[in-house]
């Protein structure tokens, strides 16, 4: 029989939050992580703002000599794994595996003109942490743009459930420099002051950085340890638009998420709630809630709770979905469902419950978490509240 996969650790890096509990509470009391960037000069441009790192320190990190010498990018994903590690409350890691999904993490040696090697290309990333952590097993890095995070806790989810590996440690990481916010601002994607997901008025996305990795591991050895489950995966969905490099299309966003429902047993009546990729720029969150409506249909999309938490982070691009499967965690886990902030004015295109403002309680026992990235490349996670069958 197929082995079950349950999360039973969480580690983030965000504009809102260094340790879980920080994250979780600024989240669901939504408070902004939105600030006027400070650690590269945007003042030649008429956008100035970011969901910026200000929390990190490398003291976090026990042994904070080990990664000083490392980029940011790196710190923040050898922090985020260690937390992790550290709430699953893993003994041994020696054959812990690894997928890491990222877009730019470790391009500060290009921008730098540093002659730290270490540091660059992107698989760099995974090789440090392994290094630091003491991981020997196997080692996985994608680069599958705006859903990379997604995409790596679903290759640890097969891997698990194929039983190639027992516990894998998943997730994704990114930063954003003076050369990633240029690239974005070229596109006039970037919003002027905040993120405004699904809002008549909404003027594009915020760019962000940090990290998001889970620890996910099989039924059996969860059990056997005695770990505490925060979630279980129950299958993910993928697609790519093959559309256009930065402009999503509706049928691929459908099929990504009618593929995780089919993947996962589910049927359009079992979701209590979607995580929505929701970037706050108006091609984007047009299509995903076209796309929700074309799935679920007129009688039940507008049941479904859809909000974005990038409203209060930003987009940290590679490691936004992995830091949102970490709310989506909690949320199943405390039957709360964050806000979407910034909602001012209703869009008829995007006529969706977009939870706005204010948290709510509500149980939830089965979710998507959408991630859709540039190039069309999409990734829709199926989790739900941990029920134990035996």
């Amino acid at each position: 029989m197929p082995e079950r996969v349950v999360i039973t650790g969480l580690g983030v890096v965000s504009s809102i939050g260094c340790k879980v509990e920080e994250f979780w509470l600024n989240l669901i009391n939504g408070k902004s992580g939105i600030s006027r960037i400070e650690s590269f000069d945007t003042s030649q441009l008429e956008r100035n703002y970011g969901g910026e790192v200000k929390c990190f320190s490398p003291e976090f990190f026990p042994d904070s000599d080990k990664i000083k010498k490392f980029p940011r990018s790196h710190q923040f994903a050898i922090l985020s794994s260690y937390l992790a590690l550290n709430d699953s409350k893993i003994k041994e890691t020696e054959k812990i595996g690894v997928t890491l999904g990222s877009i730019v993490a470790g391009s500060e040696y290009i921008e730098n003109k540093s002659k730290n090697f270490s540091s660059y290309p992107v698989y760099m990333v995974a090789a440090n942490l392994c290094n630091v952590l003491g991981l020997s097993s196997s080692v996985f890095t994608l680069s599958c743009a705006c859903a990379a995070g997604n995409y790596a806790i679903s290759l640890a989810y097969e891997r698990i459930k194929c039983g190639q590996e027992q516990i894998v440690l998943a997730g994704g990481v990114d930063y954003f420099s003076l050369g990633t916010f240029a690239g974005l601002y070229r596109f006039f994607s970037i919003a002027p002051l905040k993120c405004q997901p699904f809002d008549k008025n909404r003027k594009g996305l915020i760019p962000a950085e940090g990290a998001g990795m889970l620890v996910l591991e099989s039924l059996s050895s969860a059990k056997k340890r005695g770990a505490h489950i925060y979630a279980e995966i129950l299958g993910y969905g993928t697609s790519c638009d093959a559309y256009h490099p930065v402009v999503p299309l509706e049928d691929g966003v459908y099929a990504c998420m009618e593929d995780a429902l089919r993947n996962s047993g589910l049927s359009i009546n079992d979701i209590d709630y979607i995580n929505a990729h929701g970037t706050g720029t108006v091609p984007n969150d047009k299509i995903e809630c076209a796309a929700i409506k074309k799935l679920f249909g007129s009688k039940l999309y507008k049941k479904i709770p859809v909000s974005s938490i990038k409203s209060m982070l930003g987009h940290a691009m590679g490691a936004a979905s992995s830091i949102e499967a970490i709310s989506c965690c909690l949320t199943l886990q405390n039957g709360i469902i964050p806000p979407t902030i910034n909602y001012e004015t209703p869009d008829a295109e995007c006529d969706i419950d977009c939870v706005p403002n204010e948290k709510r309680l509500k149980k939830i026992r089965v979710l998507l978490n959408n991630a859709f990235g540039f190039g069309g490349m999409n990734c829709s996670l199926a989790l739900a509240k941990y029920e134990d069958s035996d």
